[in-house]
């Protein structure tokens, strides 16, 4: 059972395989931080530090076993080839499917096929890339990220952006969103 975070800072855990897309982990991990989000780099091996896809090294992550996850408001999914080591982890999945349908969960490119072919996307409108798309038992939307409820979604590298300001409007509110926008730029 996934218990609630009861103080006033919210939380998240990205998890972060070997082959991780790094602007989709990184740009998500970057902005809830600048919102006042506490969030985490976890690495699902165990290990302190992971390759991305591109070749990044990424050191500091806090190894799976020692995150207390029944602590956390969100769990987000990156894509990338990684997404397959995370789809094959039972701990992950499990995972994926108590903060579906309890908490915030955030998934983007190939990292939202995952939570589809858990089940999760049923009757709900979502986000993936184009190319992983399957009948998920909801509607596919080819726009940049989606939130359905307590699900926020990204179609690829390209709306790593949205997606993560999409993730601040759910954890937080649209205003801390717009905020963020603001002082990024992302807004003119």
């Amino acid at each position: 059972m996934i218990h609630m975070n009861t103080t006033d800072t919210k939380t998240a855990a990205i998890l972060l395989a070997p082959g991780f897309e790094e602007i989709e982990a990184l740009t998500p991990f970057d902005l809830l931080r600048r919102a006042g989000i506490d969030t985490t780099l976890v690495s699902v091996e165990n290990k302190t530090g992971c390759t991305g896809t591109m070749g990044l090294e990424v050191t500091g992550l806090t190894p799976m076993k020692d995150y207390d996850f029944t602590k956390a408001d969100a769990l987000i999914i990156p894509g990338g080839p990684g997404y397959e080591v995370l789809e094959q982890n039972q701990e992950v999945t499990d995972l994926i499917q108590s903060f579906g349908r309890d908490k915030t969960l955030g998934a983007i490119c190939a990292g939202s096929s995952i939570p589809g072919k858990l089940g999760l996307y049923k009757d709900r409108d979502y986000t993936v890339v184009p190319d992983l798309n399957g009948d998920f038992g909801g509607t596919f939307e080819k726009v940049h990220a989606v939130i359905s409820g307590n699900i926020v979604t990204g179609i690829s590298v390209g709306g790593a952006f949205e997606f993560a300001l999409d993730l601040i409007r759910v954890l937080k509110s649209p205003e801390a969103a717009d905020d963020i926008a603001r002082a990024t730029c992302w807004t003119l």
